[in-house]
């Protein structure tokens, strides 16, 4: 397989596999037309702890639009750029808006991009772009995203159901009255009902897809008997799309959650270095927290447990970080002056 495809595929699998923050209803949209679909990737690899250059950028968009690996010439419509990179917000803006530029899109385009992100992607960083033909407005494909019995498309029938309302002329010709039925089943479609889920992971992945029984358990399932495990928890507090889920939970299971996260889990007391001082992690604020995280000079021994307090901070707020149990490290010692001399050559 050529590269420029075998990457491009890379970046769009990682995001797809993550969920990321693109609704799969919308998702839909890329495939309801009778169009084609061509996929583009783009390197962009920025010296280390650096954002890429705006020529890094451009020329990063132009070859993601004019790459030879593409199956139609009409103008793209509904499509998803999928970005790969450890840099700021900013860098992601320009992205996208220099692909529109490749594009060739203004007010009359058709082109109407989703936007996903892959956290944590290893390199090579850059761009993946799958491109979608234009046919004109289309409806999502109505699909059942319920973990039971798979993933399965549907078609949402109306069929005229006679109802009586006792009048002499409802006798005669009942008036017919469109009810929403279910093609697979047939059967006129139930109110949303809350459902069991094995696991937390489950439930929280039907939520981010705003599955009706998921839906249903949030209202009034804290008290379920879902199990909640904190490794579990602590790994789904780094996924994007878990926001999402979070949003539609209640006050009582996000309580629920952080106790699971406090009681579950404690916390080294890691000691960081900042300028000529030395500072523990219990001793930093949320914002202090969140400012030593944008740094790429952390090392990978604090980085997980400083993610998970800037994850908590995030969700349940500055106060919720102080509330963990910070333990002393094993055979924590003071940085040598070899070390913070290196420290500042790095920052």
């Amino acid at each position: 397989m050529n590269i420029p495809v075998a990457r491009g595929l890379r970046g769009l699998i990682y995001v797809l596999w993550d969920l990321s923050q693109v609704d799969p209803s919308d998702l839909s949209i890329l495939f309801a037309g009778t169009g084609r679909l061509r996929i583009g990737f783009a390197e962009i690899d920025p010296p280390q702890g650096c954002d890429p250059s705006d020529e890094l950028v451009e020329d990063a968009a132009r070859r993601c639009c004019d790459n030879p690996y593409y199956a139609f010439h009409k103008p793209a419509g509904t499509s998803l750029i999928c970005i790969e990179g450890d840099w700021s917000n900013l860098v992601d803006a320009q992205i996208k808006g220099r692909v529109a530029v490749a594009m060739a899109a203004d007010a009359r385009s058709p082109y109407s991009p989703l936007y996903a992100r892959a956290v944590g992607m290893p390199r090579p960083w850059g761009v993946t772009a799958l491109f979608a033909e234009h046919t004109g407005a289309q409806q999502p494909l109505e699909i059942d995203w319920s973990l039971e019995g798979g993933v399965r498309t549907t078609a949402a029938v109306l069929e005229p159901i006679a109802v009586d309302d006792g009048s002499p002329a409802a006798a005669k010709s009942p008036a017919p009255v469109m009810q929403r039925r279910d093609s697979t089943d047939q059967k006129v479609i139930d109110p949303p009902r809350a459902r069991a889920f094995a696991t937390f992971r489950e439930f929280a992945v039907a939520l981010n897809r705003a599955d009706p029984g998921a839906l249903a358990l949030a209202g009034n399932g804290a008290t379920s008997d879902i199990p909640v495990d904190s490794a579990e928890l602590r790994r789904l507090l780094g996924m994007m799309w878990f926001g999402t889920a979070f949003d539609r939970l209640p006050r009582d299971w996000r309580e629920r959650l952080l106790h699971v996260l406090i009681e579950g889990a404690t916390v080294p007391d890691h000691a960081i270095k900042r300028g000529r001082q030395t500072i523990h992690l219990r001793e930093l604020s949320y914002e202090e927290l969140e400012e030593i995280g944008s740094q790429t000079s952390v090392p990978d021994v604090i980085r997980p447990d400083l993610d998970l307090l800037i994850a908590v901070g995030r969700f349940w707020g500055a106060e919720a970080v102080k509330r963990f149990r910070f333990v002393e490290t094993p055979g924590r010692h003071e940085p040598s002056m070899m070390n913070s001399l290196l420290h500042k050559l790095r920052d």
